[in-house]
């Protein structure tokens, strides 16, 4: 479509949100004339030029002194200032996710003379996608957008587009980020390019469901149908087959779930010999004919035949998530003999191949929900064999196998691996963005509920009366991460409590065992009430478009070793954080195989073996 025509569609709906950023614009002026302008240390001198002052003002803030950073701009002589340093100002802003002082700082930029340019827009449009949850964020978005489309300096590219289909992404606005899609051409310098396809797929994913997954699937096409004609243009991303994958994993008919196998095979060159059209989902056998006769569907499921593609993923290294994707849609079919053909495949066609250690706490919980405890614990031990990292994934299964094992000294030694990462991490400061899951920062009630109720299986009390005390554990339960675990956790504590007061040696004075128990009684009768009012909520049914209300932690008086104040339980819709309790078998993928033990079981522990080696 013609940038003509684009710009007649982003006018439309510019229209139908005008009263919206009307009264944001007024906002945002009103914002802007109330901006804190903090006094200037006296110790601190005005550059000369733009270019020291724009260095010096990333240098304040990247060191916590962004307040420091506006001042000095804003003292600054008018000759000293340029877009160059404001942009600065406004990208630090957005870092520290303040998306109205942005736009605050955007309109003392232009109050100055100085307008913004391509990068100003790319920045704040940025920042709207990373602080997406306020409910105006797509109509600020449109705003800017616009602004841009209007503009005889500023016209859009295609960094713009993508950055304002981000937005919607994140906001969830499929609607809006449907038509602005429909809206870009299909060729030149603003047509798709892989990131645009990138942020639809993983949204239409995110979606979940067949509705999702046809969105999903109907753009893949569309990625390579325009890939045919701009083959100089398109690469293919192994992040872009990722996202079709958990469209796939996503979706609830069998035969759409199976896509994925085929989608994989073929790029991946990981053919089985026994594959057969039902795991294509069309249920035909794929065509031998001339790639002219294949329809849309056949040439999505083989790429590598439709499209001369598979050439473009078979590299040295297959990557973990697309493995564990992979596997993530035999697990959720319970077809644990393909996973092990899977396995053996790659081995083969990727002998480099190295699992992370994610990807092992997903061997784990394979090999505990197939009853196979001793070998979750031997992958745990892989983990520091093959110089990884443990995680709060792989701590979890791995206390989760030794429980069921009943196996205590290697409960006891995860515990204290546990508690070795909490220190040293702590010590070593927060985790980078987007690492924080995947470090072992502090204590969770899944973890800890795991560890005592083996402590009071194997009749280790004792143990388990000091991991209560060393833990502080009514602080834990304070979490509102996993409800169901808390509550094991204050069970536990009562039958702890119970049982030291019951014997003739405690460590504590009677009394004080005594209210200590007490205090675990009534705290688990809080808990047991709190996750009786989380589990209705998650069963009364609402509009798509909003969350079930959320119970609200309010403890009795008697809670004296706990906050006072009140903690809502969140309902997790991450994929890695599906499970309320530590007895359920999920992992982050979509559902678990069947607890009995089975030959199929028996052979997902060879797949297991051979993936941790």
């Amino acid at each position: 479509m013609s940038s003509l025509a684009l710009g007649l569609r982003l006018r439309q709906l510019r229209l139908a949100s005008v009263a919206s950023r009307a009264n944001f614009s007024q906002s945002s002026l009103a914002a802007a004339a109330s901006i804190e302008k903090k006094s200037l240390n006296k110790k601190i001198t005005l550059p000369k030029d733009p270019y020291l002052l724009s260095e010096k003002v990333v240098k304040f803030a990247r060191n916590g002194k962004l307040d420091d950073a506006i001042a000095l701009v804003l003292e600054a002589p008018k000759t000293r200032q340029n877009e160059v340093v404001w942009n600065h100002l406004i990208q630090e802003s957005a870092k520290l996710g303040k998306a109205s002082q942005s736009w605050q700082l955007l309109n003392d930029m232009k109050k100055r003379g100085i307008e913004p340019n391509a990068r100003t827009f790319t920045i704040l449009l940025n920042a709207l996608a990373i602080n997406s949850d306020s409910p105006n964020t797509v109509a600020r978005a449109k705003e800017l957008y616009t602004q841009m489309q209007e503009s005889e300096d500023n016209e859009p590219e295609l960094v713009h587009t993508n950055a304002f289909l981000k937005v919607c992404s994140r906001a969830e606005d499929l609607e809006a980020m449907k038509e602005i899609y429909d809206t870009m051409p299909k060729s030149g310098p603003r047509a798709p390019d892989v990131v645009t396809y990138n942020i639809l797929i993983n949204a239409y994913a995110r979606k979940g469901g067949n509705t999702g997954f046809d969105l999903a699937w109907k753009t893949w096409e569309d990625f390579l149908e325009a890939r045919t004609k701009r083959p100089d243009e398109l690469d293919l991303d192994p992040r872009l087959v990722d996202a079709v994958l958990l469209a796939c994993r996503q979706a609830t008919a069998l035969t759409l779930i199976k896509r994925g196998y085929k989608l994989v095979e073929s790029l991946y060159g990981l053919e089985l010999p026994s594959t057969t059209a039902s795991a294509s989902g069309l249920g035909t056998k794929e065509s031998k004919d001339s790639t002219a006769t294949m329809s849309a569907a056949e040439r999505a499921l083989s790429p590598s035949k439709g499209f001369g593609l598979g050439a473009a993923l078979r590299r040295d290294v297959i990557q973990c998530r697309t493995v564990e994707l992979l596997l993530s849609l035999c697990l959720k079919l319970r077809d644990f003999s393909r996973a092990q053909q899977y396995l053996d495949h790659i081995q083969t066609v990727y002998p480099d191949f190295k699992p992370d250690s994610q990807l092992l706490s997903s061997v784990m919980h394979f090999q505990v929900a197939s009853k196979n405890y001793e070998a979750a614990i031997a992958t745990w031990d892989k983990v520091t064999e093959n110089n990884l990292r443990h995680s709060p994934a792989t701590l979890k299964q791995g206390l989760d196998a030794a429980l069921k094992d009943r196996n205590w000294p290697k409960a006891m030694e995860m515990y204290t691996e546990q508690q070795r990462l909490i220190r040293v991490n702590k010590k070593a400061g927060a985790p980078r963005p987007g690492l924080a899951h995947t470090v072992v920062t502090k204590q969770d009630a899944w973890t800890l509920a795991s560890v005592l109720k083996c402590a009071v299986k194997t009749k280790h009390l004792k143990e388990g009366f000091r991991i209560l005390e060393d833990t502080h554990w009514t602080r834990v339960v304070k979490g509102n991460y996993y409800p169901r675990a808390n509550v094991d956790v204050a069970e536990q504590a009562v039958k702890i409590y119970t049982s030291v007061l019951a014997s003739e040696d405690g460590e504590m004075e009677k009394g004080k065992l005594e209210r200590r128990l007490e205090e675990a009684k009534t705290i688990k009768v809080d808990l047991d009430e709190i996750l009786a009012k989380y589990d209705a909520s998650k069963k009364a049914p609402t509009r798509s478009t909003e969350q079930p209300e959320k119970p609200r932690f309010a403890p009795s008086s008697n809670y004296s070793r706990s906050s006072s104040s009140s903690n809502s339980f969140r309902s997790s819709s991450s994929l890695n954080s599906s499970r309320s309790s530590p007895s359920s078998n999920s992992t982050r993928f979509a559902s678990s195989p069947n607890s009995s033990r089975s030959p199929n079981a028996r052979t997902f522990d060879r797949w297991a073996t051979t993936l941790s080696k």
